[in-house]
């Protein structure tokens, strides 16, 4: 079996907007769905019989498959499960003072996950609405040594509660974490983050181009989709933005998406010009500091969110499935009003 992981870092964070989507309005109550579970990895670790490893091994390798041995060697960076080194490493990370802490953190804010198991089976009836040939993930939740907030490996979603413990967790102030990172590390933030790293997992980059216009059109649908299986969730928490924010991105729609024809940015290949407006910050540094960050993402938005509107005989499935770019652009008839 392939086994694969992908995830998203505090680094890169994608984002949306749900506002005036009416064609996302849908209902689906009737879905029918396999029962969601959560599997708690991060108990089951720390309630690891630490004096007969290999036992307590063989139990969570029954219990969560290839994923537990691609967690331990992809994400806590273990050698892997028949190293010399594993009881030792495992031993360790299971008695380390701070790591003792973050878990017993992690377990009052998430004594039990029945909030998320009805967001997620919420979420999974959506995805199956509009996708009801494709696979719905395994969801478990973890505590990656603050490595990794959300992980996609071997048809696991697994998240890093340790990474969602509040603005205010002694941790992050440790870390030096900056401010625009800390006020999305809490429980409302899980979803979004949750949702965007399996979309993304789930439809990789396959536009036929690796320009900018093509860039910010692949996330312009990873993030309309993602809106898809979010509609009730503020928009705030899906683009990572402050309403001050969004309000700036609305008021400057035109003049950014002229700025971006002026520098003729639309159709450059170059990584790092591309990175001015794409990189995760506190705001767009080619821009200034009042603007939101990550601003083409948000313009690659608005052009997903007006070709489908004035196209509504495509689907999502379709959408999903268009490469080119510039036909999207074409005929989104994207012409943001001064």
């Amino acid at each position: 079996m392939k086994h694969f992981v992908i995830y998203i870092s505090l680094v890169t964070t994608l984002f949306f907007s749900s506002c005036g989507n009416n064609r996302l309005n849908v209902n689906v109550a009737n879905v029918s769905i396999p029962e969601v579970t959560i599997d708690r990895l991060d108990q089951d670790i720390f309630k690891m019989d630490t004096a007969n490893i290999e036992v307590a091994t063989k139990k969570l390798e029954k219990k969560y498959g290839h994923f537990y041995s691609g967690f331990i060697i992809g994400i806590l960076n273990n050698g892997g499960l028949r190293d010399s080194s594993y009881s030792y490493r495992i031993k360790k990370f299971i008695s380390d003072r701070d790591m003792r802490q973050a878990y017993s953190d992690c377990q009052k804010i998430y004594p039990t996950t029945d909030t998320l198991q009805t967001q997620f089976t919420e979420a999974f009836k959506y995805f199956t609405h509009y996708f009801p040939n494709r696979k719905l993930p395994k969801v478990v939740t973890m505590m990656s040594g603050f490595n990794r907030d959300i992980i996609l490996l071997d048809s696991t979603l697994a998240i890093g509660l340790e990474m969602y413990l509040g603005d205010n967790n002694l941790f992050y102030k440790m870390l030096d974490l900056p401010h625009y990172k800390k006020m999305f590390m809490n429980k409302q933030a899980i979803m979004p983050d949750a949702i965007r790293s399996w979309m993304i997992n789930e439809f990789p980059y396959m536009m036929n181009a690796t320009d900018f216009l093509s860039d910010i059109t692949y996330m312009g649908k990873i993030m309309y989709l993602t809106d898809a299986l979010l509609p009730d969730v503020n928009d705030t928490l899906k683009l990572k933005y402050s309403q001050k924010q969004i309000e700036y991105c609305t008021q400057n729609e035109f003049n950014i998406w002229s700025y971006f024809a002026a520098q003729k940015l639309l159709y450059t290949t170059d990584q790092a010009e591309i990175m001015k407006y794409t990189a995760d910050g506190p705001f767009t540094s080619a821009l200034s500091k009042e603007s939101a960050p990550r601003i083409g993402y948000w313009i690659g938005l608005q052009i997903i969110k007006q070709y489908m509107n004035n196209n509504p005989d495509i689907t999502l499935q379709q959408l999903m499935k268009e490469t080119n770019a510039q036909q999207i652009l074409t005929k989104a008839k994207y012409k943001p009003k001064k």
